[in-house]
């Protein structure tokens, strides 16, 4: 459970991570992510009959005003189950732009990856009705995108090449990057969790394998990565002079969690069934887009 004023976390924040940890528990409960990663497990009409794209959104408009502190609560959340859903962009567009605030849809907007030699690609940017957000800023317009080619690498992100190369303010850049980095921290705490269920539950030689001393030595690194993942993503929003390098050690220490975790489960741990490369992909995917962001 959050805590009111951890760190400068307010009550909207700590009430609505608390929240969406209930509805996606809700949603995807003991389902293995490998099975939703390419399903649609939570509708878009769910979350946004919820308020939940308007979160981010200043109260004078229509928002509940929630921090960036609060939302790398939220992000982090959201990491944890990694639903494909476009709530995060939602609801970072709606926060930068009145254009974005006036869709009932989700909404958008692209990046420019070092990875392919598209244009500009985007995520969820072939969702139906979706809205691809071309000027990331106060007076942004919003229009529809011609949709190319899909990257299948992450399931969970829907990325795809558009026509539109989205151009950003530096503080919503900024932002953007540092709500991307926390939810790279809940997938790697996510990860970690599962790490040390199995090893607990795994028996090798008649004893758990987490009472193997390699295995102990594993789960400790993987513990101090993710402790360290998280102060860098809370560190990032609020010191904004220190968000790009925060953000950055973010992303590079939550997939050396992820590794760690997979690590653990053995040859299981690599399986399609169990999905664990769906959380390897999806923060690979989130450092992508956050390095075609501008600094």
């Amino acid at each position: 459970m959050s805590v009111v004023g951890e760190l400068g976390l307010s009550e909207v924040g700590a009430v609505g991570s608390d929240a969406l940890a209930e509805i996606l528990t809700r949603t995807v409960s003991n389902e293995p992510v490998a099975a939703y990663a390419v399903a649609e497990p939570l509708s878009w009409d769910v979350l946004q009959q919820g308020g939940w794209d308007m979160l981010g959104v200043a109260e004078e408009d229509g928002g509940a005003g929630a921090s960036l502190r609060d939302l790398v609560e939220l992000a982090r959340v959201w990491g944890r189950a990694i639903v494909p859903a476009p709530l995060l962009p939602t609801l970072m567009a709606k926060r930068w732009s009145a254009s974005a605030r006036e869709c009932d849809g989700p909404v958008t907007f692209s990046v420019h990856t070092r990875t392919t030699g598209a244009l500009a690609v985007a995520p969820f940017a072939d969702m139906p009705g979706i809205e691809v957000l071309h000027d990331v800023s106060p007076g942004g317009s919003v229009g529809r995108a011609v949709v190319g080619h899909a990257d299948d690498y992450a399931p969970s992100l829907r990325i795809a090449e558009v026509d539109v190369l989205s151009t950003w303010s530096a503080d919503a850049a900024r932002e953007m990057r540092v709500v991307w980095a926390a939810e790279a921290t809940g997938c790697a705490a996510r990860m970690l969790d599962d790490a040390v269920a199995y090893a607990k539950d795994r028996h090798q030689f008649g004893q758990p394998i987490g009472r193997f001393q390699a295995i102990k030595h594993h789960l400790a690194n993987a513990h101090i990565f993710a402790e360290q993942a998280e102060t860098a993503a809370i560190l990032a929003s609020l010191e904004p002079e220190r968000a790009v390098a925060a953000s950055r050690f973010a992303f590079d220490a939550s997939l050396r969690v992820i590794e760690i975790a997979i690590q653990v489960h053995g040859g299981l741990g690599f399986t399609w069934e169990m999905g664990l490369h769906m959380y390897l992909r999806h923060v690979g995917a989130l450092r992508e887009l956050a390095a075609g962001l501008p600094e």
